[in-house]
């Protein structure tokens, strides 16, 4: 198994190799002409002379609608280059791009869905692809971090003079306003997240040193906390711990009498003690595509413009972006993105094939590449086929308020049975034409007649006419496996499941749930199985940062209770506390987030790996799976080799090169 091992960092400040000293500027009087780029923009020693913009931007700054560029950027910008964001190895040489065009993306049920969430992509800190083992953080949004020798404060510094999107600073006010207005109101934020929170719950805390630095200090060591602020979404702008105060304000009671809030509270249909639903439709919150956050000031390289439709978003783009290229130019190279949406998954290959999609990653399988790459030329793009990080899991509602079902799912010869009925080989070719592997986090071994033999062993022993199992209160033993189909694989996938899980006896059958209705039914405890998802699993990435977001603070992945007992203690209001089989892949992230060093990470995330695979709390069928990206074949800096992900994290270095 997978496990990390490297050097401490306590003490030490992270490399800032693409930073820029400030004052170095030397204001030319240049512009960029027409769509190209400069390339001359720095010296042989690599410093920035000046900067350069789109042509859109120069003629805005032109007319006197925009401040020039230098006033734009942070005295510090962040240079984009080679291993920024996408591993070097990962990446033919990092051309200087050309400005200009539309980049059209297309996804199942709503506007951008993944392929806009990860262009958005925008950390606190930063690790170049899923992080190298043993290597701390670089700067991202933060400029720089300082870490304790004991491992429990953390000192921030933040870029001077970065600006919002909307042209506003972006200062410790912003760390405040989302520490102290939206962190700790318990309206906004009824539950504190368990990754900012100290060991017994309470909140961490906040010193703000200056309008550019601040604390975080926590009671317990964590030197898991720099890189889960990498790694995890929510720490992304418009997070729990920076948001534009300035228009934020105006959507929180403290700063806007309810009297004014009233008329907007009525537009969006909610009562008049809502407020704090109203703030949430209002907030960027992660980068979802909503009509209410068009113009919601953002640190990403893209702004919402517009929503013309419930299917169509409008993104140009970000003025203010803090990046720029080794020339000096400032990103992103591409002027608007338009996402659209289609109502279902298998709608998705005619638009592509068409020729309407240049950017095409979350939803495509490799159950479709004969298709794409016979269609490549008459569609205008290429097909390259690389890693999906997050393989599809086999998750359990352990907390359903069936009595029955909870006494038969906690039982663990119940999942190893389930498991053993799978017959990953024939998944590997009927699904993914041989390009996937047996998975690691969970046992591999298929043997259906073991399989019997555990189910029989528990109980499930007696069959009814029609020679279906039966549960030990009399019901037959039915298993409902429900999913939204996000990609074209899943239904294939779960059609052999509910095979494989007949064969042994238990009556298995299939439900297409919208995802809206999904994730309802989830909060509300009704499921019992479900395979709607993908897991960024530590054990496919080398590292255990993404642990947080992507399981322990996932109601599909943990089901309702357990995540209401880990979220919000065991006394909450519908908190069930996993019995000790399952209890130990939350108690051992709980000892590796207390780490004091990388080293002790690395002995934790080797025994929570072990108690994953032992207990098969989730199963996943099989790993390593190859997945096409689509890309138009006009645009350039695309990845050829490792993660698909990886060319939506590079979003603000694409470019149409005509």
């Amino acid at each position: 198994m997978a496990f990390l091992s490297g050097c401490g960092g306590s003490g030490t400040t992270s490399k800032e190799q693409e930073s820029v000293e400030g004052g170095n500027v030397e204001e030319t009087g240049e512009e960029t002409g027409g769509e190209e780029v400069d390339e001359e923009g720095s010296d042989s020693g690599g410093e920035i002379t000046s900067f350069k913009e789109a042509p859109m931007l120069a003629e805005q700054v032109e007319k006197g609608e925009l401040p020039p560029v230098e006033e734009r950027l942070p005295e510090e910008p962040l240079i984009y280059v080679e291993g920024t964001e996408v591993p070097v190895e990962d990446l033919p040489k990092l051309e200087i791009g050309k400005y200009g065009g539309t980049l059209r993306i297309v996804n199942p049920g709503s506007p951008g869905g993944g392929e806009w969430w990860a262009i958005s992509r925008e950390p606190l800190l930063n690790q170049p692809g899923f992080g190298t083992p043993g290597e701390k953080p670089v700067g991202n949004v933060l400029k720089d971090f300082e870490m304790s020798e004991d491992g429990k404060v953390f000192t921030f510094y933040m870029r001077k003079g970065m600006k919002w999107s909307d042209g506003q600073p972006v200062t410790t006010e912003d760390v405040r306003f989302a520490y102290e207005d939206v962190l700790l109101n318990k309206e906004l934020t009824p539950a504190f997240p368990t990754w900012l929170a100290n060991r017994d719950g309470t909140p961490c805390e906040l010193e703000i040193v200056d309008e550019y630095t601040f604390r975080i200090k926590f009671k317990e060591p964590y030197a898991l906390f720099p890189y889960t602020l990498s790694l995890h979404w929510q720490t992304w702008d418009s997070g729990p711990l920076l948001q534009p105060s300035h228009y934020m304000k105006k959507f929180h009671i403290k700063y806007t009498p309810l009297e004014e809030l009233k008329p907007l509270l009525e537009e969006n249909g909610l009562g008049e003690n809502e407020w704090y639903r109203l703030y949430t439709l209002y907030t960027w919150s992660g980068g979802a595509l909503e009509p209410t956050r068009v113009g919601c000031p953002t640190l990403a390289p893209y702004v919402l413009v517009d929503m013309p439709s419930a299917q169509v978003a409008i993104l140009k783009r970000n003025p203010y972006y803090w990046k720029v290229d080794a020339a000096g130019n400032q990103l992103p190279y591409i002027d608007e993105i338009r996402a659209d949406s289609v109502t279902t998954v298998d709608m998705l290959p005619m638009k592509i094939m068409g020729g309407e999609v240049d950017l095409a990653r979350q939803a495509v399988s490799i159950t479709e590449i004969s298709l794409y790459k016979e269609n490549e030329a008459k569609g205008g793009y290429r097909v390259i086929p690389l890693k999906f990080h997050c393989p599809i899991p086999i998750t359990f509602n352990y907390s359903n308020p069936d009595e029955g079902w909870r006494e038969i799912v906690w039982d663990q010869r119940f999942r190893q049975a389930l498991n053993l009925a799978i017959n990953r080989d024939e998944i590997i070719d009927a699904v993914y034409h041989g390009f996937a592997s047996p998975s690691r986090i969970s046992p591999s071994e298929y043997d259906p007649e073991k399989a019997n033999q555990l189910l029989d062993e528990m109980g499930l022993d007696k069959r009814d006419s029609e020679g279906w199992r039966l549960r030990p209160d009399g019901k037959r033993m039915e298993i409902i496996i429900e999913t939204s189909a996000p990609a074209t694989d899943f239904i294939p996938m779960i059609e052999l499941l509910v095979e494989y899980w007949k064969n042994i006896g238990i009556y298995t059958t299939m439900q297409q749930v919208e995802s809206a209705l999904l994730s309802s039914r989830v909060q509300a405890n009704e499921t019992q199985v479900i395979v709607s998802s993908w897991m960024d699993l530590p054990v496919a990435q080398g590292n255990p940062y993404m642990l947080e977001w992507v399981f322990l603070s996932d109601r599909y992945k943990v089901s309702e209770g357990f995540y209401r007992w880990y979220t919000r203690g065991a006394g909450a209001e519908g908190a069930i506390e996993p019995p000790e089989s399952l209890r130990a892949v939350f108690d051992l992230y709980r000892e590796m987030r207390a780490s004091t060093n990388l080293e002790e990470i690395g002995t934790h995330m080797e025994k929570w790996e072990k108690a994953m695979h032992d207990s098969l709390f989730l199963i996943v069928p099989v790993e390593d799976v190859m997945i096409p990206l689509i890309v138009n074949q006009k645009i350039k800096n695309v990845p050829e080799s490792g993660f698909q992900i990886m060319a939506n994290f590079a979003g603000e270095v694409l470019f149409f090169d005509e």
